[in-house]
């Protein structure tokens, strides 16, 4: 009787086999069971796997066209078609659990403890040696003229007038706007006077004027022409106020041959400045970006360096692109000027990004009719592992706004020191009243950084035959090549 319940047993366990196929889900990384998958199937018809990650495959309740899917919170779902499917193990791979920005994890740290942690990996995570930097560079200028008027006009000269002087100031524009954009290699690091710059190529454009304000201008300018003397310098007064006059009208008198080799000499050695002032203007504009730094000494983005002086924020969790990073904020506990959100690496501690704002204006001054408020400075600053070494900055944007008011009267007053007697010296009286709103930006992207050694920066010369070439407007990537 034994022998026959026993073969009766075997025979349904074949027969079940043959029926059913059971599987089991594992991690793929750490190969534990994974409890309580999901598994469903193309026909809508659906199982749970039990606590230790099996589920039972009847076959015949199936489709021959069916397919298996099989997921599970905080792994990637996989599919089979069944047809093809032979195996009793499936493998599911972790991906990262975010819900509302809350990532599951055992590490606890506190911001303070972020923090010195960061301060200890500086020196090890950024890059302060000699670089050449491929860089796009981008400023942009727009002033808005909120208030512009001349009061209690006079003028000696005849030709100027109120009436030509409001005529002009209906003609300007109320917005002026303009772009300057350069690709071009910088070199050095942040010791004082030790940077170089070659420009490859720049591009600008800007409010022009129209036909006329050109009348307008060519107006005034031939008055000052045929009134002014040549050989005059001029003073500007306001109220009690002197002012050393640095008004230059000389450019009024200068006509020369322009096919003589003298001017032509004159001409390609203006040309041959132009090009070095603007390159030069470009390189400390540069410069000044890397000051900022917040790892610099001396910089206003002192989060780090001088920690103690802030408040921060509870720690949070979350990706920024593939990096696990720690959020804080941080808010001046005193004087300080600027506020900020920290972004740090959560493996290496190191800072991958910053976004700062002012937190009060940064310059008031209120006096004898003169107001200057810089009410804003705003920017982010993004750091990357270029060619795979160390930390550098990748990324710059900047912000900064002020606007400047004038109310006072003011005299222009020629003097000529061969002439005698005041009656001879022409004079232009006016009280002006000028509000003035003024929004700089800077952007700079780095495409590529590589240390050099001070011999291979020493061989650098800065050969730079670049001015910005005029459009109307920008219609290309300027980087495209880069």
């Amino acid at each position: 009787m034994k022998k026959t319940l026993y073969l009766f047993f075997l025979l349904f366990l074949c027969n079940i086999n043959a029926q059913s196929t059971l599987v089991k889900v594992l991690d793929s990384l750490t190969l534990t069971p994974v409890p309580f998958a999901t598994v469903y199937f193309s026909s809508n018809k659906g199982i749970i796997a039990n606590e230790n990650g099996h589920f039972e495959l009847i076959k015949k309740e199936l489709r021959n066209g069916d397919s298996l899917f099989i997921s599970s919170m905080g792994y990637k779902k996989v599919s089979f078609a069944l047809n093809q499917f032979n195996d009793s193990i499936v493998f599911l791979s972790p991906k990262v659990i975010v819900l509302n920005n809350v990532i599951l994890t055992n590490r606890k740290l506190s911001s303070k403890e972020i923090i010195e942690k960061v301060k200890k990996a500086i020196d090890k995570n950024y890059q302060t040696q000699l670089r050449e930097n491929k860089i796009f560079y981008r400023s942009e200028f727009s002033g808005i003229t909120e208030r512009f008027e001349l009061n209690k006009f006079k003028s000696s000269i005849s030709e100027i007038n109120s009436s030509l002087i409001d005529s002009l100031l209906n003609s300007l524009p109320k917005e002026n706007k303009g772009i300057t954009e350069i690709l071009c290699y910088y070199y050095g690091n942040q010791a004082e006077g030790n940077q170089k710059i070659n420009l490859i190529k720049s591009r600008e454009t800007y409010n022009k004027e129209d036909e006329m304000l050109k009348s307008l201008n060519s107006k005034i300018e031939k008055s000052l022409q045929e009134n002014l003397k040549s050989n005059s310098y001029f003073k500007i007064r306001s109220g009690l106020l002197p002012f050393s006059g640095d008004l230059n009208f000389d450019d009024l008198w200068d006509v020369e041959d322009s096919t003589s080799q003298e001017a032509i000499k004159k001409a390609q050695d203006s040309e041959l400045k132009r090009k070095q002032n603007f390159a030069n203007s470009r390189k400390s504009r540069i410069t000044n970006v890397y000051s900022k730094l917040f790892y610099n000494d001396g910089t206003d983005l002192d989060f780090i360096l001088k920690s103690n002086r802030y408040k921060f924020s509870i720690p949070k969790l979350t990706y920024l692109g593939n990096q696990l990073v720690y959020i804080i904020d941080c808010v001046p506990k005193g004087s300080r000027d600027f506020k900020g959100t920290l972004y740090i690496n959560s493996d290496d501690f190191a800072v991958v990004r910053i976004d700062f704002k002012n937190v009060k204006p940064l310059f008031k001054l209120k006096l004898l009719g003169i107001s200057v408020n810089n009410y804003l400075q705003e920017g982010r600053m993004v750091f990357s592992k270029l060619n795979n070494e160390n930390y550098s900055l990748s990324y710059f944007q900047f912000s900064s706004a002020r606007k400047l008011g004038i109310d006072r009267p003011f005299k222009i007053i020629e003097k000529n020191k061969y002439v005698k007697g005041r009656r001879k010296q022409n004079q232009i009286s006016f009280k002006l009243d000028l509000v003035f709103n003024s929004i700089n930006t800077q952007e700079l992207q780095v495409f590529e950084s590589k240390v050099i050694d001070e011999k291979n920066f020493q061989k650098i010369k800065e050969e730079n035959k670049v001015l910005p070439e005029f459009l109307d407007e920008f219609t290309t990537n300027f980087w495209e090549e880069f």
